[in-house]
């Protein structure tokens, strides 16, 4: 079991890997500078993490703009960066790091709109190409939502489908859905996998607000189905819970450290990657891994 959390540790490391810049002042001096300090810091954080064992990273889009129609080739920057690339993606593998990226939500795979399909493959694209030219296996996965339902659900889900299909093997080999807490559940993402094999990442937080009564036990289980273990690696799964006195479905500020306690105690016969979805970022997932530590789950 590895356990992490999404993006930076500015608190801890003094930077953030997904700085960036208007898309006014863009150009190829200011596209550089940036990413390089953005490589700079996904070292430095990759680091902080190995020595906290916090081996589970979101890396964080470090590439300004990078499907946008304004950018570079994205062959041009990321062949300018290869050595950088290299080095970090030597670092992952000799910690045995579990990395992940999630594109933003704009990435819409089931969209009726060709546009925005063509749009969401330039940037599963970018994501693809970034852990490829790391030279990470197929176990580092670009996860994504299942999309809009668009007035109907049973249709939506074909689309996605099909236009999985036509994504080239590279993409294909590493996306990863997952159940929100508004769409698409656990049973809708577990349909699409019957359909595509795609494995499904299983949110704990998005399944308590929306589900179809199965308990997290038999849900784990369900999702830990859909991935082979060989080629994928583990289940990931994202955590988080409630933000006190706020609208549902927003993330908690900290970690509510008896409730994680409970659940690590509920899944003791499953062995996952656990990604904290908390806003404090690295400063929770030090008190998660106490509890993975204590109940020898690391």
């Amino acid at each position: 079991m590895k356990l992490g959390y999404v993006g930076n540790a500015f608190s801890s490391t003094g930077c953030k890997p997904d700085k960036s810049f208007r898309l006014t002042s863009y150009n190829r001096e200011k596209l550089f500078s940036t990413v390089k300090s953005n490589l700079e810091c996904i070292l430095k954080t990759l680091e902080f993490n190995q020595r906290n064992e916090l081996l589970y990273y979101r890396i964080a889009d470090f590439i300004p703009f990078a499907s946008h129609p304004v950018s570079l080739a994205l062959k041009e920057i990321l062949d300018f960066f290869q050595d950088e690339l290299d080095e970090i993606g030597a670092y992952i593998r000799k910690h045995s790091f579990r990395i992940a990226m999630h594109p933003g939500q704009y990435t819409i795979l089931n969209s009726p709109r060709k546009e925005v399909v063509d749009n969401a493959t330039k940037e599963l694209l970018y994501n693809t190409l970034v852990l490829d030219r790391m030279g990470l296996n197929s176990t580092a996965k670009v996860q994504i939502h299942v999309g809009g339902v668009y007035g109907e659900k049973s249709t939506a889900i074909r689309r996605f489908i099909r236009n999985y299909l036509k994504m080239p093997s590279n993409i294909q080999n590493r996306l990863a859905i997952e159940n929100d807490d508004r769409l698409f559940d656990l049973q809708d993402c577990l349909t699409i996998h019957k359909a595509i094999k795609i494995p499904v990442i299983f949110d704990v937080f998005h399944h308590s607000i929306k589900n179809n009564n199965e308990d997290v036990v038999q849900a784990i289980q369900q999702a830990q189905e859909t991935w082979e273990e060989a080629f994928d690696g583990i289940l990931m799964l994202d955590w988080s819970s409630q933000q006190p006195e706020s609208k549902a479905g927003k993330h908690a500020n900290s970690i509510d450290i008896s409730r994680f306690q409970a659940f690590i105690q509920l899944t003791r016969n499953f062995d996952f990657d656990i990604m904290l979805e908390i806003r404090d970022k690295e400063q929770s997932a030090l008190k998660a891994i106490k509890v993975l530590r204590d109940n020898e789950r690391i």
